[in-house]
């Protein structure tokens, strides 16, 4: 098993069974890279994501019950900032807070556990 820096120190990697996960924290995602989905439009022959183009709806994402977790606190955030601005920039940031939660939602009802996978 190989590994890059990861979790709170900016984007890694970890590599195991074939498989390259690259965490991703700024985008509260892990991308199970395939570069043939990549949603990212990686250089021709790439082995790694663009880390910092992370798109919705890529079929490279993974996310785990924690990430969901930080989604719905990143959304409070947003709702907190928007309560101290002018009203259209209140309306983009609650727009956001909201598609923020709605992906933590999907997670929720989609989820699978570890056992499931196996």
């Amino acid at each position: 098993m190989e590994g890059g820096e990861g979790v709170g120190g900016g984007p890694g990697y970890l590599a195991r069974d074939g498989i390259v996960l690259y965490d991703n924290p700024e985008a509260l995602l892990i991308c199970a890279f395939k570069h043939d989905v990549a949603m990212c439009e990686p250089a021709p022959g790439a082995t790694a994501p663009r880390q910092y183009d992370c798109r919705p709806g890529c079929a490279n994402t993974v996310r785990t019950d924690g990430h969901a977790l930080l989604l719905r606190e990143r959304a409070g955030e947003l709702d907190q900032l928007a309560d101290r601005l002018p009203l259209p920039l209140a309306r983009r940031l609650r727009t956001n807070a909201a598609r923020l939660r709605a992906t933590a939602d999907t997670h929720d009802s989609t989820a699978q556990s570890a056992e499931a996978l196996r």
